[in-house]
């Protein structure tokens, strides 16, 4: 079987060289260039592909460029590109300056940008192109790809063009630029590189690029500078979401989003129940840590401080006093029966649907299906917990109902539940996956309802309409969504749909139908896990941190930096996995669980905050050449920004991993 044609060029003082003997051996290739230097490839196969060791003996002093083309045969039928969490279907879907089909064809990215350093995959038809390298170990080696109609140019330097995305409003133009050169002394340079080859035939897309991961070499955790035992890493975490609760001023709570971001922190002054806020999630945990035993001396500091500020007393039902607190603040967020508008403004005291840093102010006037399926699925969530401690938490039930009456209202004919609606239930963006936060909430809702309520049935067949929506979604590889700051394809498209198909997995009886549009979402979240550590400067605050990008995960093609979404995407491949009987995700989800073990301010790893931040964990690691706000000094190893919701999500599904899946929390 064909896997690719391998082709051997060289730039050497900026002139373009070709070989002038090629010999095959058994396993290996040589390569003479005149007067410059020899290339030897040594080739391993494999069941679908080759594994190239690659070795540049370079004789001559000067500049060089180094070139790695890898094609694959034309079966008549055009290429799709595909690039693991950089491009996917031509990043057609949402607005922005992210890289897309609409600016050019052809593209030149780093390695850093990808989740496989220079990945790429070509499909036609059902036969699917790969190819990928090692991450670099220093700074002149890093690489870069650019696709070909047909292949793929690894390139050494790397660089980028014909723009470089470095920030939201910033695609910058390169093609005057110079690019970058190896300087090889006169003693010579020897490198070495290992490039991974494959073809496979007769798959989907996803389904080629998830059998590629699985079969490079496997990269394990690196060993953590400042290892945390995971109730150590709890308590800090605990800490922080107590330290980021307010008093309002009817002596009610909510959860700030975030403080001490600098230059930025204007964008951060609300609140909202749900993302990017999660307070009702946050008060969620706070109400099962209420009878926690501590033993660190910050966590036990910050209870002390949260009693003193709602005048309690710091006993065992502290947490779950604060969490119902802000339960109760933000049932002001139901500007109308059932119409929820939960994010709040905390200096004009605006209710509105989206009031954060984003793409269309409008938003701030209509309702969002992500947002409401959210807080309310954590709604009920909340009541579970304070129902066991005795507090009366009807008023949550009640408005989970209304807003479940609402969205099975206005759901569309398709069984879609829409994305942005007015107040008055008419859809004004129908577009994508955001209603399935919708479905997953309607499946928490229906197992509390009794039998004999009209309310069960009407939800119950609205969200197997919803089922055949969504599920369409996933089978077409429509994933498309909305993280409320950004407007293009991104992971969270694909973590609704999954969690969605789950709670319905669940739901119905374990119906089989539900796993297999469950594992088409799955597929499509991979490509957003790091599944090597990327090269990052050993002088960058990350560099220094020993921080490992395996395991990480890239939250867009419109936002290139790293999160800690991974602890929630592990959780739903841990439910997928045990119910699929599928130990690959496992595996991804140790991966992430590993990976949010990193980056946590405290004694033993301080971030370059005081003691007050003591559990936070930045919400932007920036691996590669962007940074949300373009400010180059914060490219290329920095972290950034403090943030709820990355507090929030770590804490709660760590917490249902303790529950559900102990196994995987190995320390």
């Amino acid at each position: 079987m064909h896997i690719a044609t391998i082709t051997y060029t060289l730039t050497y003082e900026d002139k373009h060289q070709h070989p002038i003997a090629l010999e095959i051996e058994d396993d290996m290739v040589f390569v003479s260039f005149e007067g410059i230097g020899t290339i030897e490839d040594r080739l391993a196969p494999g069941r679908k592909g080759v594994t190239v060791d690659r070795t540049w003996i370079l004789v001559k002093e000067g500049s060089y460029r180094l070139q790695a083309g890898f094609f694959t045969t034309d079966e008549g039928v055009p290429n799709d590109l595909f690039i693991p969490a950089v491009w996917y279907r031509d990043n057609t879907k949402g607005s922005g300056l992210f890289p897309s089909i609409d600016h050019s064809t052809i593209w030149s990215f780093l390695e850093t940008r990808m989740s496989i350093p220079c990945c790429l995959q070509l499909s036609g038809g059902k036969r699917h192109f790969l190819c990928a390298t090692e991450a670099a170990a220093e700074e002149r080696f890093v690489a870069s790809v650019t696709n070909d109609p047909h292949g793929a140019i690894i390139s050494i330097p790397g660089w980028e063009g014909p723009y470089s995305y470095q920030g939201k409003k910033a695609l910058i133009d390169t093609t005057s630029m110079p690019r970058p050169a190896l300087m090889v002394p006169s003693g010579g340079l020897i490198y070495r590189r290992t490039f991974h080859l494959a073809t496979y035939r007769g798959m989907r897309g996803m389904e080629a690029y998830v059998a590629f991961v699985a079969s490079l070499p496997k990269a394990k955790p690196t060993d953590l500078p400042h290892p945390l035992s995971w109730n150590h890493w709890m308590e800090l975490k605990l800490t922080r979401l107590i330290n980021l609760v307010r008093r309002s001023e009817n002596n009610l709570a909510y959860i700030i989003m975030g403080e001490g971001n600098g230059e930025v922190q204007d964008v951060y002054e609300f609140t909202g129940a749900s993302f990017l806020v999660k307070s009702i999630q946050g008060a969620c945990e706070l109400a099962r840590f209420t009878e926690h035993e501590l033993t660190l001396d910050c966590l036990q500091a910050a209870r002390r401080a949260l009693a003193k500020r709602f005048s309690l007393v710091d006993d065992s039902r502290l947490l779950a006093t604060v969490a119902k607190k802000i339960g109760d603040f933000f049932l002001k967020a139901e500007r109308r029966e059932g119409v929820f508008q939960d994010n709040h403004d905390l200096r004009t005291g605006q209710w509105g649907g989206y009031l954060g840093i984003g793409e269309f102010p409008e938003f701030a006037e209509m309702v969002n299906s992500r947002c409401n399926g959210e807080a309310m699925k954590h709604y009920l969530r909340l009541a579970k917990e304070l129902r066991q401690l005795g507090y009366d938490v009807s008023p949550y039930i009640d408005l989970a109902r209304r807003v479940s009456l609402f969205y099975s209202d206005i759901q569309l004919s398709s069984g879609s539940f829409g994305r942005w609606w007015t107040p008055e239930g008419k859809p004004k963006d129908i577009q994508g996956t955001n209603g399935a936060y919708i479905g997953s909430f309607l499946c928490a809702l229906i197992p509390m309802l009794e039998e004999s309520d009209p309310l069960k049935k009407v939800l119950i067949d609205a969200v197997h309409k919803a089922y055949m929506f969504y599920a369409k979604l996933a089978d077409e590889g429509a994933f498309y969504g909305d993280t409320l700051d950004a407007d293009s394809c991104d992971k969270e498209a694909g973590v609704a749909l999954l969690s969605f198909f789950m709670d319905l997995y669940h739901l119905d009886g374990n119906k089989r139908h539900h796993l297999k549009s469950a594992h088409l979402a799955a597929e499509f979240i991979i490509q957003w896990i790091w599944q090597q550590s990327s090269y990052l400067p050993q002088e960058s605050p990350l560099g220094k941190k020993g921080f490992s990008t395996l395991g990480m995960t890239s939250v867009s093609v419109a936002h290139h930096h790293l999160d800690c979404y991974g602890m929630a995407i592990a959780y739903e491949f841990l439910r997928f996995a045990t119910a699929a009987n599928l130990p690959f995700y496992a595996k991804q989800a140790s991966l992430m669980i590993a990976a949010c073990k990193q980056l946590v301010h405290g004694k033993e790893n301080n971030l370059g905050r005081d003691e007050s931040f003591f559990g936070w964990q930045p919400e932007q690691i920036n691996h590669t050449n962007w940074e949300y706000f373009n400010r180059p000094e914060l490219m290329n190893g920095h972290y950034e920004i403090d943030i709820a919701w990355v507090t929030i999500l770590t804490l709660s599904f760590f917490d249902r991993i303790r529950g559900e899946f102990p196994e995987a929390l190995q320390e």
